[in-house]
């Protein structure tokens, strides 16, 4: 197997992994999502300190983590991350808890659209025809569901928007995957501490033997698709794994009908429907791109 091969396999088995994680967030529904949150954060943060430890990186953790501190900008950079990529995680697990885990895989159909309206933004990078189509088309699917929905799609929008700068801010940070996840870990841990001891009306005591499990194993959960999908982008080149990443919010959304038992409403297919069209556009375009760089 090539090392492109192994890449594209990495990407295709951690898109699986975060398409099925929704089934792994339910079985929390009944703890507050906001708890649920705060003990994610601290079990990933013990999570990647064994990590640390087991694969003999506390050298390299170190040197990274002291040239951090020593840049301003980048310092402020991760800060930021941290910050949306809780803001995402946060939302994620509210939708899954509260019946929203459709509009969630919406959000994840809309990221690479978004993505590349921040590259056109804030990079100036130049559109091609099919991306200026999909984009378009996009927007017109989120105006249908606001239309026929009355509200926007909030939590759609959240995690799009989140997620999709969280990428972007990451972008200019030269740390590694894990070092970061520890350094993000690091960062909201204390608020999530401070929120569980003093403000949270439930403690672990409440829980079942299994919900703490599942607490427990929620750091490994968050920490093994992305350390996996770091290693994908290695190997393959991110126009490929891009491509698979659709299985990801396509999971997600025959989840939530076939098993969580949501329903969509005929408005809200229609928007739907103009967002897939869009990011068919979107993957044509890509393939004849592609095909003319060869």
């Amino acid at each position: 197997m090539s090392t492109k091969q192994k890449g594209l396999l990495l990407a295709l088995g951690t898109y699986l992994m975060w398409g099925f994680l929704s089934l792994f967030w339910k079985q929390l529904s009944h703890v507050n999502a906001y708890n649920t949150f705060s003990y994610r954060i601290i079990w990933t943060l013990v999570t990647m300190l064994v990590y640390m430890v087991l694969a003999k990186k506390k050298d390299k953790y170190q040197s990274e983590i002291a040239d951090l501190i020593s840049s301003r900008k980048n310092l402020a950079m991760m800060l930021l991350a941290s910050v949306l990529i809780a803001t995402n995680w946060l939302v994620y697990i509210y939708a899954v808890g509260n019946g929203q885990a459709t509009e969630a895989s919406l959000g994840y159909y809309i990221l690479p659209l978004f993505s590349v309206v921040l590259s056109l933004v804030f990079l100036k990078e130049k559109l091609s025809m099919w991306t200026w189509i999909s984009v378009f088309i996009a927007v017109t699917g989120v105006g249908l569901l606001v239309a026929n929905t009355g509200s926007l799609p909030v939590i759609s929008l959240i995690l799009t928007i989140s997620f999709g700068l969280y990428g972007f801010v990451k972008k200019g940070v030269k740390l590694s995957s894990d070092v970061a996840m520890l350094v993000e870990a690091v960062v909201i841990a204390p608020f999530a501490l401070v929120y569980l001891i003093f403000f949270s009306k439930e403690s672990f005591l409440d829980y079942s033997l299994y919900e703490n499990f599942l607490l427990i194993i929620s750091g490994a959960v968050t920490a093994i698709p992305l350390l996996l999908f770091a290693e994908a982008v290695k190997r393959a080149p991110l126009n490929q794994v891009g491509f698979i990443q659709y299985i990801n919010p396509t999971i997600q959304l025959l989840i939530a009908i076939f098993i969580f038992g949501e329903t969509i409403t005929i408005g809200e297919l229609k928007g739907f429907v103009c967002i897939w069209l869009a990011i068919g556009i979107f993957i044509l375009g890509q393939v004849v791109e592609l095909r003319q760089r060869k």
